[in-house]
């Protein structure tokens, strides 16, 4: 049995010693410091629609609805506080100036001469799925403007890049592996995504695997494995691959390597605890959401590779624990959440999940300058929603020719009656109101009473409509008979619409009743019922449904626990149509901290936050969270628990502050010593 850590960095080495992530935090790449503009929201754009591009060209079965944001291939730009000339690097042509002389060079370089005003303008156009924008590679503007059509001028929107690679081109830096033989396949100790080289003298076919079973199979009906020929006489697959296991067919091969894409991080969080099968989940579910962060928090790494919502809202709290990077989570909201018609990713609930996601954003990041930003758009967002909700607060959705197959989503197996309002949808909907209010009344805006209005009046029109009071719980649809239906009773709790109304009958539905089918929406699930007091059977299924998937093998958590009567890996109606490296599927990054070192946000930020731990049976427990200017660390064990409090943050208990830089040591039976 490990031995109980007595400080954080005892914590970080027990996970570090139970992780098979083969790549490193920090691999070698090329700095990105230059900083690059465009109008606002666009190189968020830019890298969607290049992870779609290159998604749809590496799958053979894959879906997106096409309603996602248009790039604007033209741009204006006011360029005010030149002192001396320039040398500029843009995407795309240079179509007009005035204030100043160019000289254009190759490789989009341009030097400028400015008037002696120091401001001037820029018209540029890129060519088809390119932002048009720019970057000063010597000299220095003070602030740059772009044309915002009916906006007018709006401060440019920036990311960084290097001098030669603009932000939306930026990849993952490549580590290489090199693969071994073990049973006529060529293997890498854990699942990655990378481009295949193979060694050999004949043109090799290849088959990728996420398991054993498929890679054997030759099965070539999720991925492309093209081949082709390499300056050094070498072969490489076309596409990168999600794969652990490869096939080499025709060829005898002397070497394999993977060109492993690699996101560069810190392991900054950590959970680990006396039951090693927890902490392996903890650190597998860690391992899932890294492979999945290729720019933006993608779905998998083997089929879609694009972003999808749910995979976002599920990614910002597993994120916030393993990683603490908010940059990756704020370019999927920015770049979701300008779909130009309809719903998110084609999806009703997807837009609600946008809204939740936003306020999870601020309560686990500092999001404060992101919330002023997009508080407008915020608003908008949900007033075009709440432009199809009727007098009592009702969302009545309409999807259009761009939605997606199931428009509806809720889950996989979860078929709504499009003529009947659908309480899950409903709560939802509540809940999104409800985020929305909540970031907006941090901001000061008024559309933040607007929105607090309608949750209010929804509320109430769901306990008239929806509530069943005999069973103290949730029903399917509105004024229809009660269910064990889980979905309305888990987001009830989630929500926070239950508010002091007696919940046993909730949580008893949704500890007995039927079981929530994906990853996504069991970690919801699990965390209302961790909330409603049934910590112990929370974990328990954690421990044995991601438990069951490293019985399996599985080096990353799978797109959908195994269904009896199915192939193990079997989804879509293929027999490895499952993804098994899934972002919706980290969820215990988040659950396991949370639930068993109790350790949760009440500010936003982590501006103050709670510490109640629920051991049940293990002999101790302890993480490490990352929050703004530092780590939270928690160890606990039945007779203490000890809480290092960083500077800037505030640990609540007991109706006392405990404010950092400090440590707080809570002996059993609520007594307190603090060091500082």
């Amino acid at each position: 049995m490990t031995a109980i850590p007595q400080s954080s960095h005892d914590v970080a080495a027990i996970v570090r010693a139970h992780t098979y992530d083969p790549l490193p935090d920090v691999p070698h790449k090329e700095i990105a410091d230059q900083t690059w503009y465009a109008l606002p929201g666009q190189w968020e754009l830019g890298l969607l629609h290049r992870l779609v591009r290159e998604g749809f060209a590496a799958a053979c079965d894959v879906e997106f609805a096409a309603n996602y944001g248009a790039l604007q291939s033209s741009a204006r730009f006011r360029i005010a506080g030149t002192a001396g000339n320039l040398l500029i690097r843009t995407t795309g042509r240079i179509t007009r100036t005035e204030g100043a002389t160019i000289k254009l060079g190759t490789g989009g370089l341009a030097a400028v001469e400015p008037a002696a005003t120091g401001v001037w303008t820029l018209g540029l156009e890129a060519g088809p799925g390119v932002p048009a924008g720019f970057t000063v590679i010597e000299g220095s503007p003070v602030f740059v403007e772009a044309v915002d059509g009916a906006a007018g001028l709006v401060p440019a929107g920036t990311a960084l890049g290097t001098t030669s690679t603009p932000p939306h081109e930026l990849r993952n830096p490549i580590h290489e592996l090199r693969m071994t033989q073990q049973s006529g396949l060529w293997v890498v100790p854990a699942e990655v995504l990378g481009r295949v080289v193979i060694t050999s003298d004949e043109k090799p076919r290849i088959f990728g695997g996420e398991s054993r079973e498929e890679a054997a199979a030759g099965h070539s009906e999720e991925q492309h494995h093209e081949v082709r020929i390499r300056a050094d006489g070498c072969w490489e697959s076309v596409h990168e691959l999600g794969l652990r296991y490869l096939s080499v067919r025709d060829t005898t091969a002397t070497e394999v390597i993977v060109e492993a894409r690699t996101y560069p991080v810190n392991r900054r969080g950590s959970f680990a605890c006396s039951d090693q099968r927890l902490t392996d989940i903890w650190v597998t579910s860690a391992y899932t959401l890294r492979q999945c962060a290729q720019g933006m928090i993608v779905d998998g790494i083997k089929r879609d590779r694009m972003p999808w919502m749910g995979d976002l809202a599920l990614g910002v709290l597993g994120f916030a624990h393993a990683f603490g990077d908010p940059k990756i989570i704020e370019r999927g909201l920015v770049a979701l959440g300008q779909n130009r018609s309809g719903y998110i990713n084609g999806i009703v609930d997807y837009s609600l999940w946008w809204l939740i996601c936003t306020a999870a954003y601020a309560r686990y990041f500092d999001a404060t300058k992101y919330l002023r930003a997009h508080a407008d758009h915020i608003h908008a967002f949900t007033a075009k929603l709440a432009n199809e909700a009727d007098d009592r607060g009702v969302l009545r959705p309409q999807p259009g020719d761009d939605a997606y197959a199931k428009p509806i989503f809720i889950d996989w197996q979860v078929q709504v009656d499009p003529e009947r309002d659908n309480s899950a949808l409903q709560l939802l909907w509540y809940w999104a109101l409800d985020s929305a209010a909540s970031v907006l009344r941090v901001t000061g805006h008024p559309g933040a009473g607007t929105w607090e209005a309608l949750a209010k009046r929804l509320r109430a029109t769901l306990f008239d409509t929806a509530w069943d009071d005999s069973s103290k719980s949730w029903r399917e649809y509105l004024d229809s008979s009660p269910s064990d239906f889980p979905y309305p009773n888990l987001f009830a709790l989630a929500s926070g619409i239950m508010g002091g109304t007696d919940t046993s009958g909730v949580s008893q539905a949704l500890r007995d009743g039927p079981r929530t089918r994906t990853p996504f929406i069991t970690a919801f699930a699990l965390d209302a019922l961790a909330r409603s007091g049934n910590q112990g059977a929370a974990v328990e299924a954690i421990r044995a449904l991601w438990g069951s998937m490293l019985d399996a093998g599985a080096t990353t958590f799978w797109e959908e626990f195994h269904e009896d009567g199915a192939g193990i890996y079997e989804m879509y109606g293929r027999p490895f149509g499952k993804s098994l490296c899934h972002a919706w599927a980290g969820g215990p990054a988040r659950l396991l901290p949370e639930i068993v070192c109790g350790i949760r946000p009440v500010g936003p930020g982590w501006s103050t936050f709670e510490v109640r731990p629920h051991l049940g049976n293990l002999g101790w427990a302890a993480s490490i969270t990352p929050v703004p200017g530092g780590e939270i660390t928690v160890i606990a064990t039945p007779e203490q628990t000890t809480v290092h409090v960083p500077a800037g943050h505030t640990l609540l208990h007991d109706r006392s502050r405990y404010q950092g830089p400090q440590e707080v040591k809570v002996i059993t039976q609520s007594r307190v010593q603090t060091s500082s």
